[in-house]
C-alpha cells in the first residue's frame, strides 16, 4: 500500500510536465525518420526486415538522451531549493530513490508498448508485410527494454547523487554518440560491454550492399541475447553500488567560512563576462571538447573506408566530419550551453532579483552574445580537429578554397540556432527540455532538407551552411536575409516575453 501511495505522490509531481508526451514524441520522431528514409521502398517484399534493422539504430541515437532526460526530470524537483533535506526528515533515501526508479521503470514499459505498436503502424505506412512472426517483436522489445533499464539505472544514480543535472545529460549525449559510432565497427567483446551499444549488438537483422548496383538486401539472423545478459549483469552490479551509496547517503551543509581575523575584507567584482562565469566548472565543457572529436573519428573512419566513392579529398572528408555535426551534435551542444546559462536564473526567485538590476533587452543580449562566443569557439575547435584528422591520414592536397565560405555561413547558421535556443530556454524553465527540443529541431531541419525547404527552420539553415553539397546551389543573399530575420525575430519575442512575465512575482 505504501508503494502505491508513494507512486501516487510521485505522479503528482509530474502533473502538467508532459513526461509521457516526450516519450510519445520520441517514437513519432523515429517513425517519421524511418518513413522518410524508406518510403521509396514501399510495398517491398520482406520489407518488415528493414523496420527491425532501423528501430535499433534509431534507438541508439534517440533513447540514451531521452533516458537521461527522464532521469533528470525525476530528480530536478528535489534538487531545487534543497528539497531533499526536507524529504529526509520523514522518509529515507532508499524509499525516495526506489520510488522514482519504479516510476521511471513504468515509464519505460510504456515506451516499449508504444514502440511495439509503432512497428506495425510503420509497416502499414510503408505497405510492408505485417504477418511476420510476432516473436521478433518481443525479442526486439526485450533487448530494448533491458538496454533502457541499464541506461536508466546509470542516469538515476547520476541524477540522484549529483545535484548538477548537466552531468547526467552530458553522459547521455556522449553515450549516444559512442553507441552510434560502435554500430559501424566490427562486433567485439568491448562493444557488448557498452550499454549504449547494446541496441545494435543485439541486432538479428543483417544486410548486404552491392557496390556495383548500389542495392541493399536484408536478411534474418539467429537472435543473440548475450548483450542483453551483459546488461542484466550491469543492472545487478549498479543496484549493489546504489544500495551502498544510499546506505551512506546524507545531505550536508557546505558552508564556506572565511577567516577574517577581525579584518574587513574588500569585495572585488569579476572583470570577466558574467554569463561566461556561470559556465565555470560546468560539465558542458566536456561535450564541447569531446563531441567534435567523436564526430571527427566517425567521419574519418567513414572516409577511409569509402575511398572508392569519396574521391574529392578534403571536400569529401569535410562532408563526413560535418554529417553528424550538422544534423545532431552541434544543436545539442548549443542547447546544453544555453541551458547552463539560464539555469541559475530559473532557480528560486533569482530572475526577479536580476530584473531589478538589468533591463530585459540587456539580459537577453548578454546571454545571446555569450552563447555566440562559445559557439564560435566550437566551430574553431571543429576546424582544428578537421585539419588534424586530415594530416593524420596524410592528405596531400591543399585545403579547399570554399572552406572559408562554409565556416562563415556555418557560424551565421549556428547563431540562428543560438537565438532560438535562448528563447526556448527562457520560456521553458527546465534544463532538459530545451536540449531535447534542440535534438528534435535537428530532426526537423533534416526533414526540411530532404523536402527541399531549407529556409523553414533555424536548424536547416545550419545544415546547408556546413554541407558543401548544399552550398553549391544556395543563394547566399537569401541565406543571410533568412538568418538575420530569424535572429531578430527570436531575440525580439524573447525580450517581449521577459518584459511581460518574468518581472512579475505571480503572487
Amino acid at each position: 500500500m505504501n508503494i502505491c501511495k508513494n507512486l501516487f505522490i510521485e505522479s503528482k509531481k509530474h502533473k502538467h510536465r508532459f513526461t509521457l508526451l516526450i516519450l510519445i514524441g520520441t517514437i513519432l520522431a523515429e517513425m517519421f525518420f524511418i518513413y522518410g528514409n524508406y518510403h521509396s521502398k514501399a510495398g517491398m517484399k520482406d520489407g518488415w526486415l528493414i523496420l527491425f534493422y532501423s528501430f535499433p539504430l534509431m534507438n541508439t541515437l534517440f533513447l540514451p538522451i531521452v533516458i537521461a532526460g527522464l532521469s533528470s526530470r525525476l530528480m530536478d524537483i528535489e534538487h531545487k531549493g534543497d528539497m531533499l533535506k526536507s524529504l529526509y526528515t520523514f522518509s529515507t533515501p532508499k524509499k525516495i530513490f526506489y520510488t522514482k526508479y519504479l516510476y521511471g521503470t513504468l515509464s519505460i514499459v510504456f515506451l516499449m508498448i508504444i514502440q511495439g505498436i509503432s512497428i506495425y503502424v510503420n509497416a502499414h505506412m510503408l505497405d510492408f508485410k505485417t504477418e511476420f512472426p510476432i516473436k521478433y517483436t518481443f525479442i526486439l522489445e526485450f533487448n530494448t527494454f533491458v538496454t533502457c533499464m541499464t541506461l536508466f539505472t546509470i542516469h538515476m544514480i547520476l541524477s540522484f547523487f549529483i545535484k548538477s543535472q548537466a552531468v547526467s545529460i552530458s553522459v547521455g549525449i556522449v553515450g549516444s554518440f559512442i553507441g552510434l559510432f560502435s554500430a559501424y565497427l566490427p562486433q567485439s567483446i568491448f562493444q557488448k560491454l557498452l550499454p549504449w551499444g547494446t541496441f545494435t549488438t543485439s541486432l538479428f537483422i543483417g544486410y548486404d550492399w552491392d557496390r556495383e548496383t548500389r542495392e541493399t538486401s536484408w536478411y534474418l539472423m539467429e537472435p543473440d541475447f548475450s548483450s542483453a545478459f551483459v546488461c542484466i549483469g550491469w543492472i545487478i552490479i549498479l543496484t549493489i553500488v546504489t544500495m551502498f551509496l544510499l546506505k551512506n547517503a546524507a545531505v550536508e551543509e557546505h558552508e564556506h567560512k572565511s577567516q577574517s581575523n577581525g579584518k574587513t575584507r574588500n569585495i572585488f567584482l569579476h572583470k570577466r563576462p558574467v554569463e561566461i562565469l556561470k559556465l565555470k566548472g560546468s560539465p558542458a565543457w566536456i561535450a564541447f571538447f569531446v563531441v567534435p572529436v567523436i564526430s571527427a573519428v566517425i567521419g574519418t573512419f567513414n572516409y577511409t573506408s569509402n575511398l572508392e566513392i569519396l574521391t574529392e579529398g578534403w571536400k569529401s572528408l569535410w562532408t563526413q566530419h560535418t554529417l553528424f555535426l550538422c544534423y545532431f551534435f552541434m544543436p545539442i551542444i548549443i542547447g546544453l550551453f544555453v541551458g547552463c546559462i539560464w539555469r541559475i536564473e530559473h532557480n528560486g526567485t533569482n530572475m526577479n532579483i536580476l530584473m531589478t538590476h538589468r533591463k530585459p533587452i540587456q539580459l537577453i543580449l548578454s546571454k545571446y552574445v555569450a552563447t555566440c562566443f562559445i559557439t564560435t569557439l566550437s566551430i574553431i575547435w571543429i576546424i582544428v580537429v578537421y585539419i588534424v584528422s586530415g594530416l593524420i591520414i596524410h592528405m596531400n592536397t591543399p585545403l579547399p578554397s570554399e572552406m572559408i565560405m562554409w565556416v562563415l555561413m556555418g557560424t551565421l547558421g549556428a547563431y540562428v540556432i543560438c537565438s532560438f535556443q535562448i528563447f526556448a530556454a527562457l520560456i521553458i524553465r527546465n534544463f532538459i527540455l530545451p536540449i531535447i527540443i534542440a535534438f528534435l529541431g535537428s530532426m526537423a531541419g533534416l526533414f526540411c532538407m530532404s523536402k527541399k525547404h531549407p529556409y523553414l527552420t533555424p536548424y536547416s539553415l545550419f545544415d546547408i551552411a556546413l554541407d558543401q553539397n548544399g552550398t553549391k546551389d544556395i543563394n547566399v543573399g537569401h541565406f543571410v536575409v533568412s538568418s538575420v530575420l530569424f535572429i531578430a525575430f527570436f531575440l525580439l519575442i524573447s525580450v517581449i516575453y521577459l518584459s511581460k512575465t518574468d518581472t512579475k512575482t505571480h503572487e
